[in-house]
């Protein structure tokens, strides 16, 4: 068995996970200057994910040695201890930073929003300012043009600063961020915008595949539940928006116009029911709704098969 289907998925089409909540009057974000959605784009490729890490036991010298194909040693010496500590390398490569660009920049002109791009280059002046500097040469060679024509801008600055602008932004933009920070800042997103099954996700690679996920995941303990013949209240939202956001896709690459209306209608039947106060127990628990009715998975679908029919009609 594949340890992550998803991790298999993401490294064999090289692709960057773009997650961005999806905004329902009745459910608002803990961040009351926030009013369109924020879209995290995370680079799953190395740094701590892929970290080795020691323990030291006493004092002793430490070295940063990269050895060449040729057997030329490069030494940086990373610290003396005088006494017990311990040590992580990490490491990223140039070609996955450069795939993880080219998918923001095309990810930001396929929906046409800003894009910023944070690091802690200020600290870390060759690792993170790798980073920054990719992301500036490709931009700069391949996409400038284009943004401009798109009335879109992409923005760098450092992670602390990005974090400060963005709890004080309207939202409505795209967030790139390395591994950890954006592991970090798309948990503190979807739980300040609501629920991590109100989440769109979407793997986008640089050749231009795309594959279309709930963010949460396969829910295991309502399956189990649902396996014992036990009710579930299960939010069926996110995995909704992955057929409609594959649907739509598949519209555009074919000029399908009416397929694209199909999944525009899907997505509205969606926030529809919730807005008339219809929705699964995740959402009753958060609304600002009065008296909101809770329905099971089967009623929740079915509720949204009604207002979807309603506009197909």
């Amino acid at each position: 068995m594949w340890k992550s289907p998803n991790g298999t998925i993401r490294a064999m089409l090289d692709g960057t996970v773009f997650r961005a909540p999806i905004v329902v009057k009745g459910i608002e974000p803990n961040v009351k200057t926030w009013k369109k959605p924020i879209t995290i784009a995370r680079h799953a490729y190395g740094d701590v994910y892929k970290a080795t890490e020691m323990k030291v036991g006493g004092p002793g010298k430490a070295e940063l040695v990269f050895t060449d194909e040729n057997g030329n040693e490069t030494r940086e010496l990373i610290h003396d201890f005088k006494g017990a500590g311990v040590l992580q390398g990490q490491h990223n490569v140039d070609d996955s930073i450069e795939s993880f660009a080219h998918s923001c920049f095309q990810y930001a002109l396929d929906i046409k929003q800003d894009l910023w791009f944070a690091t802690k280059d200020t600290i870390s002046k060759k690792y993170d300012h790798n980073f920054k500097d990719i992301f500036q040469e490709i931009f700069d060679a391949n996409y400038k043009e284009a943004f401009e024509k798109a009335g879109i801008t992409y923005f760098y600055t450092l992670i602390d600063d990005a974090v400060a602008r963005v709890m004080k932004s309207e939202g409505g933009f795209i967030w790139a961020c390395k591994n950890y920070d954006g592991d970090v800042m798309s948990d503190m997103i979807s739980s300040a915008f609501g629920s991590l099954a109100m989440m769109t996700s979407v793997l986008v690679s640089p050749q231009g595949y795309y594959e279309y996920e709930a963010a949460h995941g396969t829910v295991q303990r309502h399956y189990y539940k649902h396996l014992k013949g036990e009710e579930t209240s299960t939010n069926s939202v996110a995995t909704i928006f992955a057929w409609s956001g594959a649907l739509r896709k598949r519209g555009e690459l074919d000029e399908n116009q009416k397929l694209m209306e199909f999944a525009d209608k899907l997505e509205k039947a969606c926030v529809a029911t919730i807005e008339s106060g219809k929705m699964t127990k995740d959402l009753a628990w958060i609304t600002s709704i009065p008296n909101p009715t809770v329905l099971n998975s089967e009623e929740f679908i079915k509720a949204i098969a009604l207002e979807l029919e309603k506009s197909l009609a």
